[in-house]
């Protein structure tokens, strides 16, 4: 089988799996639909991305706008009294629940934006800890480490797209679940990662605490 390692060998792997020389011009489309298949099911570390929400990213009060690229929220951190903290990700119901006073504790995500429970201060900063959608491919050598560590999962996914065009249903079926259970694996080891880094950090306040 032929390495795929960037967006060029993809379409050309794509084609040459798929074995249709008149649906070149397809491909493309494809491998789009793909990326978007991938966006919405995958939550990889390899997705993983950090970025500041500070007074220019407020829209008003307690709501400030997330990256153009946010797909789902990972943790979210600030400062208070010069300490580090973690604040917890709530539904919107359960938010309004919290009170308005003191500093921020708790913050529900919902139509792009990001809301905390108590308006902060306008110095305040935060580290938002996010799964962002991975870029769109566009040139033949643009690639990501989500291919080039799991590349079954743009395989599986371009190939089901590829099968439903042509209306092979079997093989449409065969891919899809296929890429199923590569973005549950994928999926399960980021959490892995996250509940290790999580005991991690409780182990290093508890420690802190103790000094």
């Amino acid at each position: 089988m032929a390495q795929v390692s960037n967006h060029g060998e993809l379409k050309t792997w794509l084609s040459t799996t798929g074995h249709r020389g008149d649906l070149t011009d397809e491909i493309p489309g494809f491998i789009q639909s793909a990326e978007s298949m991938i966006a919405e099911h995958v939550r990889a570390i390899e997705m993983v991305k950090t970025a500041p929400l500070v007074e220019a990213d407020r829209a008003a009060g307690a709501v400030y706008n997330l990256p153009s690229d946010f797909l789902g929220a990972r943790a979210v951190t600030g400062t208070q009294s010069s300490v580090g903290y973690a604040l917890k990700q709530v539904s919107l119901a359960e938010l309004y629940r919290y009170s308005l006073s003191g500093d921020p504790v708790v913050f529900a995500v919902y139509d792009r934006q990001i809301e905390f429970r108590a308006a902060p201060a306008v110095d305040a900063a935060f580290t938002l800890i996010y799964y962002a959608r991975p870029a769109a491919f566009v040139a033949d050598a643009d690639t990501n480490s989500l291919l080039t560590n799991h590349v079954t999962l743009y395989e599986h996914s371009a190939i089901f797209w590829f099968h439903v065009h042509t209306q092979d249903l079997e093989l449409a079926t065969a891919h899809e679940s296929a890429f199923m259970d590569a973005a549950q694996a994928v999926n399960s080891l980021a959490e892995e990662v996250r509940g290790a880094a999580s005991v991690a950090d409780q182990q290093n306040y508890c420690s802190g605490a103790t000094m």
